[in-house]
């Protein structure tokens, strides 16, 4: 993991890897309201690190990547 994270990165990196949990309990696991946590999704799932299933009170999330964020196809390429 890069040692400059901010702290959505860091809150990112609380949520468990590969495991569906509610958004309610993602809330408890990052400390945050349930209004931080619903903007916090939104970044994850921009960055390609977390998935969502459900909507509402039922929506789930899920870590799938295990760095707060995936690699751009664009720096990838810049790179060869």
């Amino acid at each position: 993991m890069p040692p400059h994270l901010n702290a959505a990165d860091r809150t990112l990196m609380l949520l468990p890897f590969e495991e569906w949990i509610s958004v309610s309990t993602a809330a408890r696991r990052a400390k945050v309201d349930k209004d931080a946590v619903v903007s916090l999704v939104r970044v994850g799932r921009r960055r390609g690190v977390l998935c969502t299933r459900g909507k509402g009170a039922a929506q789930q999330v899920m870590r799938i990547y295990p760095d707060p964020r995936r690699p751009s196809r664009r720096s990838i390429g810049s790179q060869r």
